[in-house]
């Protein structure tokens, strides 16, 4: 008996400590095959999730206005015409018509836009005008100061006032071309050895772009700036004029409009045989008066801005903007009850613009096909008529 039970005691005894022996086992392989404990050289940190791809802004696509009635009777005039260019009609603020027509560069076969860029030639005295009247608000300098004032040296200058030179009656001309001209300021120079004064015409109207030079010339005077860089900060960057700049640099714009003439003046078809060549020395020549291009809607934009009181206080739009003279000229454009018109040539190109005083309505033609006996301002002024008679009806 004693025997049996040391037996079941032995064998007992083996089995827990076999058990104990498997158990101990078994708990370091567990523990030789557990993640070691967290340090910060070890942690494995998850992958960042890869940022969404920001998206490109969509294109703002161009509506195009509808065809109806009128858009096709503006049409029917342009061709008529033989228009060649960008036009650009808006009625009560909204764009009627918008149109390309011809070549921008016949070479390349490159068509004309609605972003075609110009070259604006005399319009550009209106911005000019418009630069000098804000100055005066700002009593920087006023219409009725003396040219002697900024520019002593010219015959008879105590007698001319800057609203005479605004309104072509100061009796100043200037006939020369330089032979070679390096700056603005070498123009200026120019102008006050060359200038012609006939103090007896003072009062008299007589277009003279002279008068728009200097007061670019004053205009530089009395900001301490360049004529160019007043014009950019004033007008072109506070507008968002993308279409416009100085003709130094036109060439090389993408939407560049080559200008040309017909020499043949009985003719009046189109075949870009010429381009009309412009050198520096011209660029520099036309100071203040028509070194500025611009497509049709930032001419629209540019006049209608002014006329709103957007450059200088709109209540002296009337101050600026009053003929003084028959010739109906006054302040850099040509004054009706209602609107203005502006007109400008020069190299190939010519501009108009008809823009009511309220900003709502407008016809804008912009050429880059110049021809002595057709010139654009004639549509120009029959879809004016048109247009502010009611018979241009959708």
């Amino acid at each position: 008996m004693r025997k049996r039970t040391l037996g079941i005691l032995v064998s007992l005894g083996m089995i827990l400590g076999i058990g104990g022996g498997l158990a101990w086992w078994f708990n370091g392989q567990t523990q030789s095959h557990a993640e070691p404990a967290a340090t910060s050289s070890s942690v494995v940190k998850p992958k960042p999730k890869p940022k969404p791809k920001a998206k490109k802004p969509a294109k703002k696509k161009t509506v195009k206005p509808k065809v109806t009635a009128a858009t096709r009777q503006i049409d029917a005039i342009l061709r008529a015409n033989r228009f060649v260019g960008t036009a650009l009609v808006v009625h009560s603020g909204q764009t009627m018509y918008e149109q390309g027509f011809g070549y921008a560069r016949a070479s390349e076969q490159k068509k004309n836009g609605i972003n075609s860029i110009y070259q604006l030639a005399s319009v550009q005295k209106s911005f000019t005008a418009g630069l000098i009247m804000k100055l005066a608000a700002e009593q920087k300098l006023s219409l009725s100061d003396p040219l002697s004032k900024y520019y002593p040296q010219i015959n008879g200058a105590p007698r001319i006032t800057l609203r005479d030179m605004l309104d072509m009656k100061s009796g100043l001309s200037l006939e020369a071309f330089p032979n070679s001209l390096n700056s603005e300021d070498g123009m200026i120079k120019f102008i006050l050895h060359h200038i012609i004064s006939q103090p007896q015409n003072i009062g008299k109207w007589n277009y003279a772009p002279v008068n728009f030079m200097l007061l670019a010339g004053i205009i530089q005077q009395v900001t301490g700036e360049s004529y160019r860089q007043y014009f950019t900060e004033n007008i072109i960057e506070p507008w968002h004029l993308q279409h416009t700049g100085f003709v130094f640099n036109m060439a090389h714009r993408k939407a560049f409009s080559q200008g040309y003439q017909n020499n043949n003046a009985s003719d009046v078809g189109t075949n870009y045989d010429s381009e009309y060549p412009e050198s520096r020395a011209s660029m520099l020549y036309q100071f203040g008066t028509g070194q500025v291009y611009m497509s049709a809607h930032d001419l629209y934009v540019g006049e209608r801005n002014m006329l709103l009181g957007k450059l200088y206080p709109q209540s002296d739009v009337n101050v600026l903007l009053t003929p003084g003279s028959s010739s109906m000229y006054g302040g850099g454009a040509y004054v009706y009850p209602g609107y203005i018109r502006v007109h400008g040539l020069a190299y190939g190109y010519e501009a108009t613009a008809l823009v009511s005083k309220d900003g709502q309505d407008a016809v804008v033609l912009l050429t880059n096909y110049y021809r002595a006996n057709q010139l654009a301002q004639t549509p120009a002024i029959q879809i004016w008529n048109l247009l502010e008679s009611g018979q241009l009806k959708n």
